[in-house]
């Protein structure tokens, strides 16, 4: 429900700002004063699309924006149009792109104007306002998880058959990959041992050649490191006999030339034990290839070869049970059709028996709106489709979530008339009275909360008058409910009169707006009634039609 209605710089709108009340409100005002001014401003807050020429004439932008309660919470929100043509959508002050912006308020108040979408206008809702009138929302939850799990089951059923198709292909690829995998057989780490071995099988001539060499240069050649230090330690010793201070340097060269003895034996030693396998780095080598080979096949690692052999192995599996699973997915689909069917049947039973007392209470209320020998229709079909797995009297046909039903109504406006689709009647105060019959009967199930009508009561007057404002009266005992009217007979019995007029200020034109006490709402009513002004010494005598009016 709308609470509080803000406008500024829109078209002649300097600045208002109303609290939108429960009940019936309606507007009235002088022909240009600007009461489809306000509506369009509150329309373009709910969707509608907005113009730059919205724009107040000296202004950079025009704000619109209610404040109404969605499940329970008090949102806000507002429109921002720019004199370059540019909207943007806000919803609590956060920026939201206009289609979702669009798709939030749909449902959030029926603006029934003269070129105004409206909800029920949208053919895709005819079934589920058919739906609602009886109370399906069982059976609807029962088709709809049916639905569901059929097309999920049908779903895996294709996919299960496409892969027995290739299985064959499939298997022998797989059963390759594996044997390639087992026949190599590769451990973890195992490539990193095997390079460290290639490397030294692959230099030992170079190895044994420099540890030789290193060895002369340390201790075997006549000016070997260890000569050398030896020559050096016995200068000195006989030097320490003159600076015994010489001493600790005669025990660290003494220390150095056990240590270069102790290398040459340990590297002579290492040398005579290498032995040159030329067979073993074959072996090495070609292990190495053909761990590198799987590897660059099956993920780059020792781990990603194990684990692709794992899922190639459970994958092998699955596909040597495809036969089972597709005979348990046939007699699932099978038991899910049958169980669509019957349901789907149901929901068409009840359809067919609520649609002609949905029409005929239509019917009645058109009658009251002026609109005697109007006849309304609810048309339930089917559309054939030669591959669904669903029949309706023998035929294949198109089936949902909501069974296989197409729902749409149909309307006479005139005696003699043939019905045709509600979407193609013309606009106007017709299209609002019809919307009006088919919201008092529909009611219960509307899930909107706001209706507002612009131009109900075009082209009627005196009874015909009086009948829509009772439906109106109605409507507003569980919806929110605005209107513009130009017949007392509707403004008398309103809960809340909101009066809009134009002033000139600072050689501007205004649009005001503001709610009538009781006092200023006859005055109001008496000037619907005479088209003028009428003295106050008269609008006493209206009194008793108020009353009347009002029940």
């Amino acid at each position: 429900m709308i609470h509080q209605l803000y406008i500024k710089d829109f078209a002649i709108i300097n600045e208002i700002s109303l609290p939108i009340n429960e009940g019936l409100t309606v507007i009235t005002g002088e022909t240009g004063a600007g009461k489809s001014i306000l509506l369009k401003s509150l329309g373009i807050t709910l969707g509608a699309k907005a113009d730059k020429t919205d724009v107040r004439s000296g202004q950079q932008q025009a704000i619109v924006e209610v404040e109404l309660s969605v499940d329970g919470q008090e949102k806000i929100f507002r429109r921002l149009i720019s004199k370059s043509g540019r909207t943007r959508s806000f919803i609590d002050d956060k920026p939201i792109l206009e289609p979702a912006y669009r798709e939030t308020v749909n449902s959030l108040a029926d603006f029934h104007g003269q070129y105004e979408q409206q909800y029920i206008m949208d053919p895709v809702t005819h079934i589920d306002f058919l739906d609602a009138f009886y109370d399906s929302n069982d059976l609807i939850r029962k088709i709809a998880l049916t639905y569901s799990d059929l097309i999920q089951t049908i779903q895996e059923l294709d996919q299960s058959i496409k892969l027995q198709n290739n299985s064959s292909n499939q298997k022998e690829l797989l059963q390759f990959q594996i044997q390639e995998i087992q026949a190599v057989d590769p451990q973890i780490d195992e490539d990193i041992e095997l390079g460290k071995e290639f490397k030294r099988l692959n230099h030992v001539d170079e190895l044994i050649s420099t540890i030789q060499n290193l060895n002369q240069s340390l201790t075997e050649h006549d000016h070997s490191i260890y000569r050398q230090l030896a020559s050096a330690l016995n200068e000195l010793e006989r030097l320490s006999k003159y600076d015994e201070s010489l001493k600790p340097f005669i025990d660290s060269i003494d220390q150095a030339t056990v240590s270069i003895q102790d290398a040459s034996a340990g590297m002579i030693q290492h040398v005579e034990s290498i032995e040159y396998d030329q067979k073993r780095l074959q072996e090495v080598e070609e292990r190495l290839q053909a761990i590198e080979s799987l590897k660059r096949k099956y993920g780059g690692s020792i781990e990603s070869i194990r684990l692709f052999i794992q899922n190639s192995d459970h994958e092998l599996a699955g596909l040597s049970g495809l036969d089972e699973k597709i005979s348990e997915l046939e007699l699932e689909k099978t038991h899910l059709i049958n169980r669509y069917q019957k349901l789907a049947g149901q929901l068409n039973t009840l359809r067919m028996k609520f649609a002609a007392k949905v029409s005929s209470e239509i019917e009645i209320e058109m009658s009251k709106l002026n609109m005697a020998g109007a006849k309304f229709q609810v048309q339930i079909t089917q559309v054939e489709d030669r591959e669904s797995f669903i029949q309706f009297e023998d035929k294949s046909v198109k089936y949902g979530s909501k069974g296989y039903d197409q729902v749409s109504f149909f309307l006479s406006a005139n005696p003699g008339e043939l019905p045709k689709p509600l979407i193609k009647i013309a606009s106007g105060g017709e299209v609002s009275r019809i919307m009006l019959a088919i919201k008092s009967v529909l009611k219960k199930s509307d899930p909107v909360e706001t209706l507002i009508f612009d131009e109900i009561d075009t082209g009627i007057s005196g009874q015909a008058a009086e009948k829509v404002g009772e439906t109106l009266k109605k409507l507003s005992r569980d919806k929110q409910v605005i209107c513009i009217t130009h017949l007392p007979q509707i403004a008398s019995i309103a809960d809340h009169h909101l009066f809009i007029h134009k002033k000139i200020k600072n050689e501007q034109t205004e649009v005001v707006a503001r709610y009538l006490n009781d006092n200023e709402k006859i005055e109001a009513i008496a000037e619907l009634f005479s088209g003028e002004n009428v003295p106050i010494k008269k609008i006493k005598s209206l009194q008793r039609f108020t009353d009347q009016a009002r029940g």
